[in-house]
């Protein structure tokens, strides 16, 4: 007799804020796609049945925001060292690569992966491939990135500009709106990193558009998010109007717990939770994502919220909303698996500070197109 489901996710919480869901809901997968989620499916019609109970089931994680580029970059990790057993099913890489070297992060990186790999092409042509201030006339592509995209249109999601005086040279508006133009004649969005500009962002956020992510946006460097008195700029909320959306990027030197604090305070949470993860900092960040997760519950961010900004919203930003970051049939059969630890977690950030949780989120399997990698036992 032939199974119904290749695999049963069996018992556990099955959390997708995106689809509305939060009970116990079991998952079938047939041929690596949902096909049911529904209370007190049948293990005896399943091949194989993945005991849940005592975990929350939620869709694979989207990590909107990392440094992939392996081998090439000096940044880049394995995407599937850093993701596959953290609950990470899909990654954004950050704009490792620019156009000269595109077609290997395309053919070994995004063909060689078990995690779904997608790319913020470098409107720089030499990405981040020698670490240099990218984002110079000299180095920019503007056509090769247009004609990029218009080849590889699922891959790449968007326009990665680096925008600091550092990366620039000088002023960063010249650079924005030639990633404007670029973006307005391919329709892909901009990625847009902040921090250290010589503007203020508030001569610069008026630049973006519906569908634009800004990354970094509790940088504790110049020209961030808050004015000199704290206080969240006028721009950065007339932008989450337009639909611009803004996203943790956690990175290395991005990540201010007191600025992340000063923000949900005035009502501006991050849109996504993106890892901004490298080789360099994952031995800080291990298991990855889930460690900037919990940095977020540790500051009271609610459960439902940070499994949505990892989830279904990063989804939606990279164009692949329903498909993955959702618990439906029909969608990726993409899952993590996580469990609760309690104790005393402590976390630091950029600048020296350090908060304390009772709790975290662990990762006990992901599950990629109905595969199964297990990275602890619970029950």
């Amino acid at each position: 007799m032939t199974a119904d489901y290749d695999l049963l996710v069996k018992g556990g919480r099955a959390l997708s804020p995106g689809d509305g869901l939060d009970g116990r809901f079991d998952v079938g997968v047939r041929n690596g796609t949902i096909v049911a989620v529904a209370p007190g499916l049948d293990p005896a019609r399943a091949a194989t049945v993945l005991d849940a109970s005592g975990a929350l089931v939620c869709p694979g994680l989207v990590d909107v925001h990392a440094h992939v580029y392996w081998g090439a970059t000096s940044i880049g990790a394995w995407p599937d060292d850093v993701c596959a057993d953290g609950g990470v099913t899909t990654v954004a890489d950050g704009g490792s690569s620019g156009t000269d070297a595109f077609a290997g992060f395309h053919r070994w990186i995004v063909g060689g992966s078990r995690t779904r790999v997608l790319c913020h092409l470098n409107l720089a042509r030499v990405g981040l491939t020698g670490l240099v201030g990218e984002l110079r006339p000299a180095f920019v592509d503007p056509d090769g990135v247009a004609r990029l995209i218009r080849d590889h249109p699922d891959v790449i999601v968007g326009i990665k500009l680096r925008l600091s005086k550092r990366i620039t040279g000088g002023p960063c508006r010249p650079m924005l709106k030639l990633g404007r133009r670029v973006s307005a004649e391919t329709g892909k969005p901009l990625h847009v990193h902040i921090g250290g500009t010589v503007e203020s962002l508030a001569e610069l956020l008026p630049l973006l558009s519906s569908g634009d992510m800004v990354t970094h946006y509790q940088t504790p460097h110049p020209n961030g998010l808050l004015d000199e008195d704290g206080v969240l700029l006028r721009a950065a909320r007339e932008a989450r109007e337009r639909g611009v959306l803004f996203d943790c990027g956690h990175g290395m030197s991005h990540f201010s717990f007191a600025i992340a604090e000063a923000l949900l305070v005035q009502g501006f949470p991050p849109d996504t939770i993106g890892s901004d993860l490298s080789r360099r900092s994952f031995p800080d960040l291990k298991p990855g994502l889930l460690t900037v997760m919990n940095k977020w519950l540790a500051l009271g961010m609610p459960l439902a919220d940070v499994i949505r900004a990892a989830t279904a919203s990063p989804a939606a930003a990279l164009g692949l909303a329903g498909r993955v970051g959702a618990l439906r049939p029909g969608a990726e059969a993409d899952l993590a698996v996580l469990a609760w630890d309690e104790g005393r977690f402590d976390y630091g950030d950029a600048v020296g500070d350090r908060r304390t949780a009772r709790r975290r989120l662990t990762p006990v399997a992901t599950v990629r197109a109905g595969d199964v990698r297990r990275t602890s036992s619970i029950g």
